[in-house]
């Protein structure tokens, strides 16, 4: 390690951390106080006060640490507002968290608190509607597009969908009784669910026979809801499901197909051909041989939506616009969020098509915490509070032996080896960011993915 990296070490365990947990259905607040490690008083007796107190609005919490030629403090902005009665529970003795597992002693590892506040009985609970918990994680959905959005490589800025999109053929006629000049732009349009796609096959399976209704299933059929029809890529329009863009081969710039044969997950039959970045080679997408078309990794784009559409008569499209990413931990959130409302499954099973993997359980998909060791906002944050194990043959849980059997509550997630890597190191770090005491549940390792 070098100099610079241990000052900065010594720096971060010489501050105080404080990190907030909202637990709403038994309306209480978890609060965490890491204190850095110092002794009860100095070489000349005097003692070190540590000090807590609680905002006149009884939505935030100070703590400071002060001594005979020391002084620091560290405020957080809580999840909800507690009652009155958790000024008095606010006190350092008695609150001392187990921090079992870490090395050293007390005079060299700091110090840890917990304390349980009861949330104001006027406090309105955060209640999440279910058309919002099915829609509004989903990041870029069709709703969010428009016919000048344009889409390209996140890592070295090479244009993959053109903003300015392909012409469309306008059906409108002007005053004189001419056709307008084409239009120009992508059509967005959101799949649908994994739930449409169950429902209509069990449907078609299960119903029984009436040959009256023969001619409503060659109408389903002709109408695109049949359960013999799929979804096909189409020139001009972008298909968007969780993870992805759907589009097809003519529509993209600047990509190409991997010399590399993917990984196949092993429950799972082999893939599509991989697709590089002519740029920086850089994985972007698959080919979805089913669908007949390229799935291009929301992970690995960013997007622009630029003020004003592009305009035949102008030429070009308006820059007065930025490019926006999605963190990958928020796109494989989603995944998660969606797989749970669609399967009723809590547990998953994450892999990139090699032999390990990660075990991870959705303890809960909703949190609601504050820390001041994650990204500073003054603000409750939103996430989905995880339980971890690493696994070194998942073949053993998605395949197991003969007579062990299967697990019905477990759902299997393929990811690309590169975001795959991202959100293993986004896991891990946010582990880190929680308390000591709080870092481990028996054997699972405790984190969370924002929302």
């Amino acid at each position: 390690m070098s100099t610079s990296e241990s000052a900065a070490d010594r720096d971060a365990d010489a501050s105080i951390h404080l990190h907030a947990e909202l637990l709403p259905n038994i309306r209480q607040l978890t609060l965490y106080v890491s204190l850095p490690a110092y002794p009860d008083s100095d070489l000349n007796g005097n003692a070190f006060h540590p000090q807590i107190s609680l905002s006149e609005s009884r939505r935030a919490v100070t703590v400071s640490l002060t001594g005979p030629d020391h002084e620091m403090s560290e405020t957080i902005k809580l999840p909800a507002r507690v009652s009155e009665a958790s000024r008095a529970s606010l006190k350092f003795t008695g609150h001392r968290a187990s921090t079992e597992g870490r090395s050293g002693g007390d005079g060299d590892v700091g110090r840890e608190y917990s304390f349980r506040m009861q949330v104001d009985k006027d406090e309105e609970q955060p209640r999440v509607a279910k058309e919002d918990f099915v829609d509004d994680f989903i990041p870029w959905t069709a709703t969010d597009m428009t016919a000048s959005t344009g889409v390209r490589c996140r890592a070295c800025g090479h244009v993959i969908l053109d903003p300015s999109g392909p012409p469309r053929p306008s059906s409108d006629t002007t005053a004189e009784g001419s056709a307008p000049p084409p239009s120009r732009g992508w059509v967005w349009k959101d799949l649908p669910s994994g739930n449409w796609a169950e429902m209509m096959d069990f449907w078609h399976c299960h119903k029984p026979h009436n040959p009256e209704q023969d001619h409503l299933d060659k109408n389903s059929e002709v109408k695109g809801y049949g359960a013999a029809n799929q979804v096909v890529a189409t020139p001009g329009t972008v298909l968007v499901d969780v993870p992805s863009f759907l589009v097809t081969e003519v529509d993209c710039k600047g990509l190409r197909k991997s010399q590399q044969k993917p990984p196949a997950a092993p429950s799972s039959t082999a893939r599509g051909v991989s697709l590089e970045c002519e740029g920086c080679n850089a994985l972007v997408g698959t080919e979805d041989i089913t669908a007949r078309g390229w799935r291009l990794f929301k992970a690995a784009l960013s997007v622009r939506q630029f003020a004003n559409a592009y305009t035949h008569e102008e030429g070009e499209a308006n820059e007065e616009s930025t490019w926006e990413t999605q963190p990958t931990e928020t796109i494989v959130g989603a995944q998660l969020l969606e797989m749970i409302e669609r399967e009723g499954v809590r547990r998953f099973v994450l892999h990139c098509g090699e032999k390990d993997g990660l075990l991870l359980w959705v303890f809960n998909p909703d949190l609601r915490y504050s820390s001041s060791s994650a990204d500073r906002s003054i603000t409750a944050q939103r996430a989905m509070k995880i339980f971890m194990q690493p696994v070194s043959n998942i073949e053993s849980l998605l395949d197991p032996e003969q007579g062990k059997g299967q697990s019905i509550t477990l759902e299997e997630l393929y990811l690309p080896a590169n975001i795959f890597a991202e959100v293993d190191l986004a896991l891990r770090r946010n582990n880190e960011i929680l308390p000591a005491s709080a870092r481990r549940f028996r054997e699972w390792e405790v984190t969370f993915l924002k929302r």
